[in-house]
């Protein structure tokens, strides 16, 4: 096998679709469960905006078949391991790969807080990037779930899809910066922890504090933390201060023959974005399999 590629979201595709392109015998091993399974469509995407996440990735293997020497399997990949010769891939069930070259296209995982009525609006009325979500919610009421200088920086964006922005800071006191800049735009900031969301099904209507009081909101745009999957934890790669894995133009990874694209190299978490790092992850490859032949 010339490349394993782990994931199947974006990134992954993208890059399986450009190696197949150029002739590479890769192998996409995809658990079936991208970051943004939740979501309503993908945005941002000439050509593909407002379709479904699921529709995105059948659409692509269907247009993947005209490429025999790329292959998909369902699973997860447990552990990597370092060869002279390359990698070798272990699933949970141990089923093994081996590749010249390795892609890592696994997303982040988010760190919810524990809110109920959060986990089943994540993705249909709570949100992380409003250039994703912003519009099917523009001019109503809108809360922002963050704090400190995050805060600062996408409540000044919120209102450019909402005059009605509120912050919540969920029982954290305010940042000292964040109150007097809410204090001098009017914009109303909540500190008491939140008790509950409520709304019809996956919808938001409102927001219960726990010193009583309840906002009407429509949406929810939250900084989550976020961290690594437990494969990308165990390598020991380079990564940012923020957990994000460091790569170079081309996508390398601190690691030689392990590439990474997508979510886990960066917080601008974008479809369009990682498919592009997708593409350069496979130019990447190509070239230094070529060199090494």
């Amino acid at each position: 096998m010339d490349v394993l590629v782990i994931g199947g979201g974006p990134a992954g595709l993208t890059a399986a679709l450009m190696l197949g392109r150029a002739r590479r015998r890769v192998c996409v091993i995809d658990a079936g469960n991208p970051r943004h399974a939740v979501s309503s469509g993908v945005h941002n995407f000439l050509t593909r905006d407002g379709m479904a996440p699921a529709a995105l990735r059948s659409v692509s293997w269907e247009q993947m078949a005209a490429y025999p020497s790329v292959q998909r399997v369902e699973g997860r990949v447990r552990t990597l391991v370092q060869r002279p010769e390359g990698w070798i891939a272990i699933a949970e069930d141990g089923t093994s790969w081996q590749a010249r070259s390795v892609l890592l296209a696994t997303g982040m995982v988010d760190e919810h807080p524990d809110i109920p009525g959060y986990t089943e609006r994540w993705g249909e009325a709570i949100h992380f990037c409003p250039f994703c979500h912003g519009w099917e919610v523009r001019d109503r009421p809108l809360g922002l779930l963050a704090n400190g200088p995050f805060a600062l920086h996408m409540a000044p964006m919120l209102r450019n899809w909402s005059a009605d922005v509120a912050i919540f800071t969920h029982g954290t006191p305010a940042a000292p910066a964040l109150r007097e800049w809410a204090e001098a735009q009017a914009l109303p900031l909540y500190e008491a922890p939140i008790a509950r969301l409520e709304g019809p099904g996956r919808s938001l209507q409102s927001v219960h504090l726990a010193d009583g009081q309840a906002l009407s909101r429509a949406a929810l745009f939250v900084h989550a933390p976020q961290h690594q999957v437990p494969l990308v934890q165990d390598l020991g790669l380079a990564c940012t201060d923020e957990g994000y894995v460091v790569v170079d133009e081309m996508q390398r990874t601190s690691l030689p023959g392990l590439w990474a694209a997508g979510d886990l190299t960066t917080r601008y978490q974008q479809v369009v974005e990682a498919a592009a790092q997708g593409g350069r992850a496979a130019g990447g490859i190509q070239m230094a399999l070529t060199a090494h032949a």
